[in-house]
């Protein structure tokens, strides 16, 4: 199985592999090796179901959609969770910009 290494939130019951406490005090942030299918299937369906749902607003009033921009943060085991503030508290994320 294909892996990457990638910083993450670890687990509490697994525990770290290679902590970074310069992220944040409340997190364990650990290196571990992070499937490459199924980061792929997950970064593919919320990549799709936002596209999906932003389908409906390319135009609003006389202004048109240009640019989406989505940061996703990656879980130890390929998830893909969306963040929902601009602050990402100095977690690290996955960007994917779509334009027309």
């Amino acid at each position: 199985m294909e892996t990457l290494p990638f910083l993450v939130r670890i687990p509490e019951e697994e525990g770290p592999t290679d902590v970074k406490g310069f992220f944040s005090s409340e997190s364990i942030i650990g290196v571990c090796q992070v499937p490459v299918d199924a980061l792929r299937q997950n970064l593919s369906n919320v990549a799709e179901t936002v596209l999906t749902i932003l389908e409906d607003i390319k135009e609003v009033g006389r202004f048109r959609l240009k640019e989406v921009t989505l940061q996703v943060e990656v879980t130890a085991q390929g998830g893909v969770q969306l963040i929902g503030t601009a602050n990402l508290g100095g977690k690290g994320a996955i960007t994917l910009k779509f334009s027309e």
